[in-house]
């Protein structure tokens, strides 16, 4: 695949990877995972790149999914059974796709974030390598108040209380309190994410290649030995638990998507949240 419609590519010893859906805040799309893991694929086989950036045009890093595509697609109606069985939802969320391929590749990735990064999208973050965000960045996994989750896989960074914290609350966390937690590597001024991403490639890409490649590889074995991949496996196993068996919420939450659209089925989502002063769009003290 010599052209993307999703992202842009830049090799080099320092290669670039940039989402460039801005209008749709960079929803990941099948469209866009298939072309980032074929970047990926590129990177991997190229001799004279080093490092990847991974980065995202526009105000936000990455809006998760395009969960408005459930509503048209499923049968919500309560008591109808859903239209996608099982063995569509296991094809959907086959970590193969995207979450074991990113966690494979075997050169340093670094990433840089701004604006909300959600559910899906979190994935997407927290699987590479140095992590930087803008001060006004953060993540939020609200979704999980109706719908998928993806559990396990956020203890690797987070830890288990916090993780909990977030799952089962659906609060936003900002890039300063992820710092605080050693999530991340780093926050910068939301003007220079960019700057401070590719930074730290150069001075990676002054290493060699075979350090980087193995020294990573050392640190991934003990993520491994502590269950970092079998995480991203059963991750995906609840993700289609979850929507072939959904709670009435769920099927009340796409319902109002469907007949009365995305708004209404936010504050549907999120309005019992707000009086202990949840907002969707930045982050919040609990």
């Amino acid at each position: 695949m010599s052209e993307y419609n999703t992202i842009i590519y830049e090799p080099g010893p320092v290669t670039k990877i940039i989402h460039n859906e801005p209008k749709t805040h960079n929803l990941s799309s099948a469209e866009f995972e298939g072309e980032f893991i074929d970047a990926m694929k590129r990177f991997e086989k190229d001799r004279q790149a080093k490092v990847a950036v991974t980065l995202a045009n526009g105000k936000h890093f990455c809006a998760g999914h395009d969960i408005s595509f459930l509503s048209k697609k499923q049968t919500w109606k309560p008591g109808e059974k859903v239209e996608w069985a099982e063995d569509t939802w296991r094809f959907i969320n086959d970590p193969r796709r995207l979450d074991a391929p990113l966690w494979d590749v075997t050169k340093p990735l670094v990433v840089g974030a701004q604006g909300a990064t959600l559910a899906a999208g979190i994935h997407l973050l927290m699987l590479h390598d140095i992590v930087v965000m803008g001060e006004n960045a953060f993540i939020g996994t609200a979704i999980s108040r109706v719908s998928g989750a993806f559990g396990g896989l956020l203890q690797m960074w987070l830890g288990y209380r916090k993780a909990f914290e977030l799952l089962n609350t659906g609060w936003n966390f900002s890039s300063q309190e992820l710092y605080r937690l050693g999530a991340i590597n780093k926050v910068v001024p939301d003007d220079e994410v960019v700057d401070a991403a590719v930074r730290y490639a150069e001075i990676m890409a002054l290493m060699p290649l075979e350090l980087l490649k193995l020294q990573k590889q050392s640190l991934k074995f003990g993520m491994n030995l502590a269950g970092a991949r079998e995480q991203i496996w059963h991750n995906q196993e609840t993700n289609t638990l979850i929507h072939c068996a959904p709670t009435e919420e769920e099927k009340q939450f796409y319902t109002i998507m469907k007949t009365e659209g995305m708004k209404a089925a936010l504050d549907f989502r999120d309005k019992d949240f707000e009086k202990y002063g949840f907002n969707r769009n930045k982050a919040t003290d609990i």
